[in-house]
């Protein structure tokens, strides 16, 4: 691992996105002559991202940003995995309101899907797509685009996971500042949040993984499941739900995938003896 190139990326991750953010904390916090921004909530997540071209760019040049585009971003390496990652954050949202529905009787309203105060705008396919690309591209164009590959240089895939979360977890630090949601979780909120990012990286950290390190799997998975779970308009035990889904799925993904996140031999032997036999 190239620990020069780690340490620049986080600051760079970090720097950008809170550089953005800072006007919309001194705005909620202190008597200044400018508002919250929407778009600065927004445009604040690609700071992972633009840190990662940055990095690159100063140790690897233009060949290394090329191979970064082409290999991650211009090409979809594996179609199965792509839609696994788009599908993934749809099925937990289908049995959060499954389960919802049944046991409370309130079932969504599909106009409300998406729908949030702190964004620019109001038309659902929109909303997605500015998570995928904000977000979704954002963050993991450098946690699982460059900040995981490089960990796994030194380290088990598996454990890798965990340090991309504990570098993760604090770069949300500003928001919390002025965002209702994050800033009125309190003790025990905050830290069972902090715990879903813990598993979400060790699944996307899988994911990413499955796709020879495409980031389009993530990037889907990432985008999907803020728009379903950053909804105000819609019951606050959706997102509940949904993350402890990413948490059961997360612990079923550590048991049966070694640690480099990849099935064992002996089972992928199996597993193609029972696909040969089958057709």
């Amino acid at each position: 691992m190239n620990k020069k190139k780690t340490i620049t990326f986080v600051v760079f991750a970090y720097g950008i996105s809170w550089l953005i953010w800072m006007p919309n904390v001194l705005a909620h916090n202190f008597n200044v002559t400018w508002g919250f921004s929407k778009w600065l909530h927004i445009v604040g997540g690609l700071g992972p991202f633009l840190g990662a071209v940055v990095t690159i760019y100063l140790f690897e040049r233009n060949a290394g940003v090329i191979k970064y585009f082409k290999e991650k971003l211009f090409r979809i390496q594996s179609i199965k995995w792509t839609l696994i990652g788009l599908g993934m954050p749809i099925v937990f949202f289908l049995i959060a309101v499954l389960i919802l529905g049944i046991f409370t009787g309130d079932w969504v309203v599909i106009s409300d899907l998406g729908l949030n105060s702190k964004l620019p705008i109001t038309n659902p396919f929109l909303i997605w797509l500015l998570w995928c690309f904000f977000y979704g591209l954002g963050e993991e164009g450098g946690w699982r685009g460059l900040l995981f590959p490089e960990f796994t240089k030194s380290f088990k895939a598996r454990i890798t996971t965990l340090y991309v979360a504990l570098i993760w977890i604090p770069w949300h630090l500003p928001v919390f500042f002025y965002d209702k949601d994050l800033g009125t979780m309190g003790l025990f909120g905050t830290v069972g949040w902090a715990v879903g990012l813990v598993f979400g990286s060790l699944l996307l950290g899988w994911l990413v993984k499955q796709s020879q390190l495409n980031l389009w799997p993530v990037i889907l998975w990432h985008g999907t499941f803020n728009f379903f779970t950053t909804s105000d308009r819609l019951n606050p035990l959706i997102p509940g739900l949904m993350s402890f889904m990413v948490i059961i799925a997360a612990l079923w993904i550590a048991r049966r995938y070694g640690e480099n996140l990849e099935l064992d031999p002996t089972l992928k032997k199996t597993e193609n003896i029972i696909r040969e036999s089958t057709q």
